[in-house]
């Protein structure tokens, strides 16, 4: 135990000692050096294709949209411009569409209407001060945002970006405004950083070698064993392997990070889903539920207060995205032990849960871990979400509000109409 203290100075000395390791030091030059690539070939040339994917469009399709492009900017009355590049998850904007856009308007410092085709032929675009009324979210927008033939990316692309171009140059007039991008990728050099809350924080070795390099493995190496021996009372060094049916600590206790990320994540899912899928039963849920996501992510992101907002935002999303794959009416209710498992798959009585002021019914709707782990008589209190709050955690039963009331949807059927006029929504 008196070595700890040492081990600590030495890795504090070795992580002090390395070269830009202070979060002020800022992105270095290169990080976006292909954003500013592209928007140099932008002010020359409208229609930019990368030559990784210049199979996507012959000569006669580039032809085809340059002519595109410019009468939609004499009908717009603003630049109009096309990119066509692949956007892996390991790039500036972490595979995010949306994100490459408004990165690519903030470094090129020009207005206009944006249309972006990826690697699988999906479409984004983005209207700075365009004037223009923007399609909804929950709009079809022209041009089919994913292509038919997922195994022919760029069948018809040109045809589908010309139709994008047409879509908003023939939309009726507005005040021009600019768009808002709900969650912004992590800063360069933090993509996988995590937070206290996150598992992976228990990976030192790992830490180590990613951060410190091989001296600072070294110490981290030395001193994680000391640490594993210590709170395992000497029990083998061998790693831990979790049991089945066991909820990983970020999902017991998410950051509010961690919910940001995971709710724009799946709202961004929901919304792709609603462009692409035509289910006729499953839409009205998933229009609304699409709806009061946005509305509780969009009020909950800068309040710290509203975590189980954010828990409800992602539910609802998911839900919505349940109600279009399946085409169902209404999805089930997620499991109420912890509504971020996912949707339940049976509905169980779970002496360990049973609540004398009625926070949860009877019976539980459980996911399928949450079942096997029920009829191995594990199921108990300490499985249950874990809200951050500013002074401090407590399981979601315990946090008063309409998703207590309705038990998540586990109560009746008027969950989402509850839920709407909880945001004021009729």
């Amino acid at each position: 135990m008196r070595r700890v203290p040492a081990v600590l100075t030495a890795l504090a000395l070795v992580l002090a000692a390395r070269p830009g390791t202070a979060a002020a030091d800022g992105p270095p030059p290169h990080a976006y050096h292909r954003l500013d690539r592209v928007g140099a070939a932008l002010a020359k040339d409208p229609l930019f294709v990368d030559p990784d994917v210049a199979q996507a469009l012959g000569e006669a399709d580039r032809a085809r949209l340059r002519t595109a492009v410019g009468t939609a900017a004499r009908r717009l009355g603003t630049p109009a411009y096309v990119v066509v590049i692949p956007n892996p998850g390991e790039s500036e904007a972490q595979g995010r569409d949306d994100a490459f856009l408004f990165m690519l308007h903030e470094r090129s410092r020009r207005d206009g209407l944006y249309v972006m085709a990826d690697a699988h032929g999906r479409l984004e675009s983005e209207a700075f001060n365009v004037p223009r009324r923007g399609p909804s979210p929950l709009d079809e927008e022209p041009g089919d945002a994913a292509p038919r033939d997922h195994e022919r990316p760029f069948a018809g692309l040109a045809d589908r970006i010309v139709r994008r171009l047409d879509g908003y140059a023939a939309a009726p007039s507005a005040s021009p405004t600019l768009p808002t991008l709900y969650s912004s990728p992590d800063p360069f050099g933090q993509e996988n950083a995590l937070t206290p809350a996150e598992p992976e924080i228990k990976a030192p070795l790992l830490t180590g070698l990613l951060l410190a390099g091989p001296a600072g493995a070294a110490v981290l190496y030395w001193l994680g064993l000391g640490v594993l021996a210590l709170r395992r009372g000497g029990r083998s060094r061998s790693p831990v392997r979790r049991k089945a049916g066991r909820q990983a600590p970020a999902r017991t206790e998410p950051s509010v990070r961690w919910l940001h990320r995971h709710g724009a994540k799946d709202l961004g899912a929901l919304r792709r889903l609603l462009t692409t899928t035509g289910a006729e039963r499953g839409r009205p849920y998933a229009v609304s539920a699409y709806d009061a996501a946005q509305i509780l992510y969009d009020d909950a992101k800068d309040d710290d207060s509203k975590a189980i907002d954010l828990v409800g935002a992602i539910v609802l999303a998911r839900q919505g995205r349940v109600a279009l794959t399946r085409d169902a009416e209404s999805p089930p209710p997620p499991c109420l032990v912890n509504p971020l498992h996912g949707g339940s798959v049976v509905r169980r009585r779970v002496p360990k849960l049973d609540m004398r002021d009625g926070a949860l019914p009877k019976q539980l709707p459980l996911c399928e871990d949450c079942r096997r782990l029920a009829e191995r008589g594990g199921l108990d209190e300490r499985r249950l979400l874990r809200i951050p709050e500013p002074d401090g955690r407590r399981p979601h039963t315990l946090v008063p509000g309409v998703w207590r009331d309705t038990a998540w949807g586990a109560r009746g059927k008027t969950f989402l109409p509850r839920v709407m006029r909880y945001l004021g929504v009729d």
